[in-house]
């Protein structure tokens, strides 16, 4: 997985792009910046789908493109995770992960947060099992 911030002098903030290991787009987040809606849509059409056409897209823009590692700790995660049960289990395991797959846990439990939401019958699962059982890497959008 590969991570981009874009800046630029048009708006205050960051824009985050994720691409995954195939190096297409899986996450495009405007929440950290005070863009208008007629911006958004301009950066929405502007982010290129494949990695491999990031240059491109973005010259001759007085956009600031830079790749930036990712930084994903156990509290990030969980403040994402819907479900606050045997959190002291979660130390151990946390650290089994290789930091690929903690940022997907993180960006798994955002999902899966989306999901129980709405699904307000599901019970959602001890995130302890969920880590274990890699749930992270099921498509909640989809389910």
């Amino acid at each position: 997985m590969r991570r981009f911030l874009i800046t630029s002098a048009a708006f205050t903030g960051e824009v985050e792009a994720v691409y995954d290991g195939s190096a297409r787009l899986i996450r495009f987040d405007v929440s950290k910046t005070n863009m208008p809606p007629d911006l958004i849509n301009r950066f929405k059409s502007r982010v290129p789908a494949h990695i491999d056409e990031m240059a491109v897209a973005w010259a001759g823009t007085k956009a600031v493109v830079v790749e930036a590692d990712f930084e994903v700790s156990l509290e990030d995660f969980k403040r994402e995770y819907p479900y606050s049960r045997n959190y002291h289990l979660l130390d151990a395991r946390w650290k089994k992960l290789s930091k690929t797959e903690q940022v997907e846990a993180y960006y798994g439990a955002i999902d899966y947060r989306k999901y129980c939401t709405r699904n307000d019958w599901y019970m959602p699962k001890i995130a302890d099992s969920w880590l274990a059982n890699k749930e992270f890497k099921n498509d909640w959008k989809k389910m």
